[in-house]
């Protein structure tokens, strides 16, 4: 009989599908929801207080679990409230993040079960449908064909099915050759990395993330049919739903850029859920995060679709259509 509830609880996982934003809480402003260090600690809001006014098509909200990461930064409290507001938690579990290489994992596999236990128990205390992303990005600095790393990921999936209500995927970053749209040279090596855990995984996450620091405007406006390619050889390969785990168009330089990478992305989702089993898209940043740090530099802090004091960019109204 469990095993029945579960195959429908599953089920209606997958039919669902999430449209989502990074974020936990915002400060309120004359524009609604801001960056939420534009206010007094007190003055904070949770993020769903803005969420049906603003962007009604939403319902998930992203939260990343890093390496330093404290039960206190996001309340299991405020997190149940989330879910009763009919907002999705979507997990991103980062504990390796950018200093993953072979020997940094196997110094580090006990610190990371340990951390991985401890946020086990913290879902606990979730008390609704919860979906965690695995290690986004894990395959660089010589990870993409490491067969142990497939194990420590097939562990950590096995671990948190232990849960109810829970969705535990992978998620490995499109990296490679920009200028093309499929590249399969450079997807077919992650396949010695994901044999087991693809197998084990509900879905197969992926990521997108595009700056001028980084590419040029052509890189940029390829994005979605990028994207569309990589969903669609992930789905095909392991026979699994996708979900872009974080999508991230900075508007550094050239917000028409971001407006018109949204607007396609809109246009072409009826052909990622056809084509790539698309169950959800998430954006990366839903407000700019002024003091942002990472491989894009400057652009990093431009990345949301409202600018820190709460002003709509030209793409939130091209985000709105996301269905």
């Amino acid at each position: 009989m469990n095993k029945i509830i579960s195959f429908f609880i599953f089920i209606s996982y997958v039919s669902a599908f999430y449209i989502g934003v990074g974020e936990f809480s915002a400060c309120p402003s004359k524009n609604g929801s801001s960056y939420y260090k534009n206010c007094r600690y007190e003055q904070q809001k949770p993020l769903y207080y803005f969420l049906k006014k603003e962007v009604p098509n939403v319902n998930s909200v992203s939260i990343w679990i890093t390496r330093n990461w404290k039960e206190n930064w996001y309340p299991a409290k405020t997190v149940n409230e989330f879910i009763k507001h009919g907002y999705t938690p979507i997990f991103i579990f980062y504990w390796f993040a950018d200093d993953i290489s072979p020997k940094f994992v196997k110094k580090n596999e006990k610190k990371y079960f340990n951390t991985l236990i401890k946020f086990k128990n913290y879902l606990k205390k979730i008390k609704g449908k919860k979906i965690v992303i695995l290690n986004p990005e894990y395959n660089e600095n010589g990870m993409y064909n490491s067969k142990k790393f497939d194990l420590l990921q097939a562990k950590s999936i096995i671990e948190l099915k232990e849960l109810d209500n829970i969705l535990v995927g992978i998620c490995p970053g499109d990296f490679g050759n920009y200028n093309v749209i499929w590249d399969n040279e450079n997807w077919d090596q992650y396949s010695k990395s994901m044999n087991l855990s693809a197998k084990l995984s509900d879905f197969i996450a992926f990521q997108e993330m595009r700056a001028l620091t980084k590419n040029s405007s052509q890189q940029i406006i390829d994005t979605p049919l990028r994207a569309l390619a990589f969903a669609t050889y992930l789905h095909k390969k392991y026979n699994k739903p996708t979900f872009l785990a974080y999508l991230a168009v900075s508007s550094y330089k050239k917000p028409d850029i971001q407006k018109n990478v949204l607007k396609e992305f809109s246009k072409i989702l009826p052909l990622f859920k056809h084509s790539a089993n698309l169950i959800g898209i998430n954006l990366f940043h839903y407000i700019d995060v002024p003091n942002h740090k990472g491989f894009f530099t400057t652009a990093e802090k431009f990345f949301g679709i409202k600018k820190a004091n709460g002003e709509k960019k030209e793409s939130f109204k091209e985000f709105l259509k996301f269905k």
